[in-house]
């Protein structure tokens, strides 16, 4: 075959490629499920991550590092805001005793510093401060624990206990990809 047709049949079959996964979208979507995988599989909660990330389309269409982040530190604030609702509600519940309503109002206001840290971190990402990034997606995690020693103090349930495990979790699963980002860019 003469180098000409040789280079034409080459550009040929990577049009009908093109074609072929501009038809064929699930191939795409298939990479893109190996890729979230992968992301997840970095994390000390991998079915957690996985969970987070299922509804979150930018992160099907483009799973990077900074999408899988933000989809993850999203996720984290809609159970965050999900937990204080909760805590809410139970607070004016009458079933509970005073004490206990009392520290479900001081997780509500600790669900709420972990809020603003969340704003903080990302923040921190919009100028690029990744020490700040990390020290509020870290105080996070003692935020969600605070409201445990509360209860654990005067030796109370918590009726919080699973919500601040699976929040303390989520964000430690933020916390696994930007440290992938850390071991990438030391090599």
């Amino acid at each position: 075959m003469p180098p000409a047709t040789s280079s034409s049949l080459h550009l040929l079959l990577l049009l009908l490629l093109f074609i072929l996964s501009v038809l064929h979208p699930s191939a795409s979507i298939n990479y893109a499920s190996h890729l979230i995988e992968f992301f997840c599989n970095h994390t000390d909660f991998s079915d957690l991550c996985l969970k987070s990330l299922k509804n979150s389309s930018a992160v099907l269409k483009s799973p990077t590092n900074s999408t899988v982040l933000a989809a993850l530190m999203k996720a984290v604030d809609v159970k965050t805001h999900d937990a204080r609702s909760f805590a809410q509600n139970l607070s004016a519940d009458p079933h509970f005793d005073a004490k206990t309503r009392e520290l479900l109002h001081d997780c509500i206001d600790v669900y709420d510093d972990a809020l603003d840290n969340l704003e903080a971190a990302k923040e921190a990402i919009r100028v690029g401060d990744i020490g700040t990034r990390d020290s509020m997606l870290s105080a996070m995690i003692s935020n969600f624990g605070t409201c445990e020693d509360g209860f654990a103090e005067f030796s109370i349930k918590s009726p919080l206990e699973d919500w601040s495990e699976t929040l303390q979790s989520m964000t430690d699963n933020c916390l696994a990809i930007i440290n992938m980002n850390r071991i990438h860019d030391d090599y």
